[in-house]
């Protein structure tokens, strides 16, 4: 029988210059996407939550392994989205600043930048996927 992973309690303040001097990154199998993102430092067995980019351009497909909720600080972007198990339930929305969205495990999505600034949103995965992102500089120097 495995044993309980516990968690510890987190706290993050979200800060634009955490993600205005993190690195550009491309999407995997999104050729000239452009993405950035860093992690907040709650990178826990329940959850991991990261702080993201997404910018104009190339659209980002993904289909999720992991059950997410996304919260959108500014930018606007087109969400297709289309639902397990047979992927024949779809649909299509706006998010912008303020939309807060849930991605459930197994749905395939397809992000289109609709804003010339980035699609800014705060990332809420659960359960821990384990992303390899890099801990936000806040988050670093006070530790």
């Amino acid at each position: 029988m495995d044993a309980i992973s516990w968690g510890k309690f987190g706290l993050y303040n979200c800060r634009d210059s955490d993600l205005d001097e993190a690195p550009d990154l491309e999407f995997p199998f999104a050729a000239g996407s452009r993405f950035r993102a860093v992690n907040t430092g709650i990178d826990e067995p329940a959850c991991q939550i990261n702080y993201e980019d997404f910018f104009k351009g190339v659209d980002i497909v993904w289909t999720l392994a992991h059950d997410e909720v996304q919260y959108v600080v500014s930018g606007r972007a087109e969400i297709e989205y289309h639902l397990p198990p047979l992927m024949l339930e779809t649909g299509k929305v706006v998010a912008e600043a303020g939309s807060v969205y849930f991605l459930p495990r197994g749905c395939r999505v397809v992000w289109r930048v609709l804003s010339d600034e980035p699609f800014r949103h705060l990332c809420i995965t659960y359960p821990n996927p384990g992303y390899p992102i890099s801990v936000a500089a806040s988050v670093a120097a006070r530790n």
